[in-house]
């Protein structure tokens, strides 16, 4: 599907898959994203790879408290809203290191 997405929809494409990959794993959208940075444009892969991890977050914090309760929920949804206020942060303000 990444590579699909890359050919035909880069990068808002590459942001949704992102996104969506981002709902039950991490490890295959950052792998894909790897190599798509050494052929393409990096600052892409990595924010790619920032959404793909904040959605990964979102949902486990969402399961902690389904099923753990609010006792423990509430505060994990406080570090979790830390955690994606600080990947905003990263995608928004930081450029990825270039080398020249």
């Amino acid at each position: 599907m990444t590579k699909f997405v890359q050919a035909h929809f880069p990068p808002s494409g590459l942001y949704a898959v992102a996104a969506l990959a981002g709902l039950t794993d991490v490890d295959a959208i950052t792998l894909s994203m790897s190599e798509f940075a050494q052929s393409g444009d990096a600052q892409v892969a990595v924010i790619a790879i920032v959404i793909a991890a904040l959605s990964n977050t979102l949902v486990k914090c969402g399961m902690t408290f389904v099923l753990a309760g609010p006792a423990l929920g509430k505060p994990l949804a406080v570090a979790t809203a830390a955690t994606l206020i600080a990947g905003l942060a990263a995608v928004f303000f930081f450029q990825p290191f270039t080398s020249s």
